[in-house]
């Protein structure tokens, strides 16, 4: 009995790390992204850009789902923005769509914080200059998944190692079993 108390022991502890190696999951947590924006509504250099200097209507932000931005927001050319998150892309300022405070400093930021809930691609745009004056783009990408189940391998060889060690545990337990002499008559 000993032995087969033994094998299912060891069984135990080789089948306990590939049960935790299958729970765990790739799923990276939501980021902090901290993002520098200046606005600029007037010529010649009109939209938002990462820097005084980088200023147009193409810039492009890319970010992770559950992502947590905080945009520090900064007026180019002195004048009042507000930047508005377009979350149905219809160029308008809706109810229950993410804006940030007004701002108008050139050297102080205004932090304004969005978390990125929602995959997909958004517009951005200063409600003050519109639209067309001053405009970027926002992209959401999907939430990592975890891998697919895929290869096996390593908890058939385990199965197979267990095996091995109870089969063994069960033949020394009969080999270890007293035989009885046969009763005489």
């Amino acid at each position: 009995m000993l032995p087969v108390a033994l094998g299912l022991l060891i069984m135990m502890g080789l089948l306990a790390p590939l049960s935790a190696a299958r729970s765990s999951s790739t799923v990276s947590p939501a980021a902090a992204v901290s993002i520098d924006l200046y606005g600029s509504g007037t010529s010649p250099n009109k939209g938002w850009g990462r820097t005084p200097n980088s200023i147009s209507n193409s810039l492009t932000i890319t970010v992770a789902q559950g992502d947590v931005i905080t945009f520090h927001l900064f007026s180019n050319d002195s004048m009042a923005h507000k930047l508005i998150i377009d979350l149905n892309n219809n160029q308008a300022n809706d109810s229950g769509e993410p804006y940030s405070p007004i701002f108008s400093s050139p050297t102080t930021a205004k932090d304004f914080s969005y978390t990125a809930n929602t995959a997909g691609t958004f517009d951005f745009f200063c409600e003050l200059h519109g639209y067309v004056n001053q405009h970027g783009t926002l992209v959401v990408t999907g939430a990592s998944s975890p891998p697919p189940s895929g290869d096996n391998t390593l908890l058939i060889v385990g199965g197979v190692i267990v095996l091995v060690v109870v089969i063994a545990g069960a033949a020394a337990a009969m080999r270890m079993r007293k035989k009885q002499p046969p009763q005489q008559p």
